[in-house]
């Protein structure tokens, strides 16, 4: 028979016996709520459905939701998984037994992430990161509760970030204005490189991220079959494996394969580039064609690597007088362009590949001064009124103008 304690928190306990031995289940908000989960555990107890141990280490537990995910995700998420349970989760919670482990427990450890703060007084850690982290936890004891059994509720779920003050300052989205990527892209196609002058691979680049917004990484892995007319299908990535070595992989989500369409002038420098591309590998023996016909290949027909692109990039703006704000930058300008031009959030969504319109939302909130300038303007031509029916309105509401007067 289940036993429940008013605790002096106001929170009820809930115990159960089991082989002449009683023991917690946890604690809960209401008596009621105790009293559910003891009977679905006495449930389970009588029909001799095994608790599984219950003392088991949140490190074991991690250990083998580990090799659950393993198989269910990219390689490279996987090693971002390791990297926040290694550094940011296994040092708090790692020697804990998974049932001690207890809801303030998780709220203190995510408002030390948010509290941070770093030599400069700067926050330390981003409420993006924050989310990571918190997400991740709350896989690991949903695993724990519907996989290994361990746990009859979950003590994370439905716990948020606590966001600090809105008076702070906000992250930025880096991007660059329309009269910064012309002074960038009118210095690149003016650029002579040093070994291949005439093959203008890096001003291609800039002038496709620019105008498509794909990712980098996207872009880097793409083939001139994947070019039909004015459309390109994005279907796969570069990404990098255990040594560093450059490799193909599957996209972020499915929402990222998608295949869009491209304006007319960039499609016509594709083609001319295509072009420009085949003559040097014709004509130049120290030119190699790639076996995968890779559209922004180097000399060698190898596909670029990001490293090699953020130092090129860096160095380019800094020749081009423009400020170097990453390479993710022309993904963001495209959006921005995009908005700027009065393109529905839902387009632009689609077109980038978000999951949902709300991230698309939530990065590009902020207004531009184009934007701002645009909108205000239709408000203006919305709600203009003439002189003569601003004065006829006047002379209506002289009569009571002067009642109140």
């Amino acid at each position: 028979m289940a036993t429940f304690r008013k605790l002096k928190s106001g929170n009820w306990q809930a115990r159960v016996s089991k082989d002449g031995e009683e023991f917690s289940i946890g604690t809960f908000r209401t008596k009621k709520e105790a009293e559910i989960e003891a009977g679905k555990v006495e449930e389970r107890i009588y029909y001799g459905q095994a608790l599984n141990d219950r003392n088991m280490l949140f490190s074991e537990v991690v250990e083998q939701w580990a090799e659950h995910k393993r198989s269910n995700i990219k390689d490279s998420t996987f090693r971002q998984l390791e990297v926040i349970i290694r550094l940011h989760i296994l040092p708090f919670f790692g020697n804990k037994r998974i049932m001690k482990i207890r809801r303030p427990d998780i709220k203190k450890w995510v408002q030390e992430y948010v509290d941070k703060r770093d030599g400069n007084d700067e926050l330390q850690y981003s409420y993006g990161s924050c989310l990571k982290y918190l997400s991740v936890i709350k896989s690991i004891f949903h695993f724990a509760v519907f996989e290994l059994e361990v746990l009859e509720k979950n003590p994370a779920d439905k716990l948020k970030v606590p966001v600090k003050d809105s008076t702070e300052k906000i992250e930025e989205v880096k991007f660059f204005t329309l009269v910064e990527l012309n002074k960038l892209l009118d210095f690149m196609k003016g650029y002579h490189h040093q070994r291949f002058d005439g093959y203008p691979l890096y001003y291609m680049l800039i002038y496709f991220l620019s105008q498509s917004g794909l990712r980098i990484s996207e872009a880097l892995a793409l083939r001139w079959s994947d070019l039909n007319e004015d459309k390109i299908t994005v279907e796969r990535q570069t990404s990098r494996n255990n040594n560093n070595e450059l490799k193909l992989t599957t996209l972020k989500n499915t929402s990222s394969y998608r295949t869009i369409r491209l304006e007319k002038d960039i499609v016509s420098s594709l083609l001319n580039f295509k072009i420009i591309q085949e003559n040097f590998i014709k004509d130049k023996d120290t030119f190699h064609q790639s076996k995968d016909g890779i559209i922004f290949q180097n000399y060698l027909g190898n596909y670029l690597t990001p490293a090699t692109v953020r130092d090129s990039f860096k160095d380019y703006c800094e020749k081009a007088g423009v400020e170097y704000k990453g390479t993710h930058v022309f993904r963001h300008t495209h959006a921005i362009l995009l908005l700027e031009a009065g393109t529905s959030l839902f387009y632009v969504s689609k077109r980038l590949g978000h999951k949902t319109i709300k991230t698309t939302s939530d990065t590009y909130s902020s207004l531009t001064p184009k934007i701002e300038e645009d909108e205000l303007e239709k408000f203006a031509s919305y709600t203009k009124r003439n002189s003569e029916s601003a004065q006829n309105r006047h002379d209506e509401l002289k009569p009571l103008i002067k009642t109140y007067e």
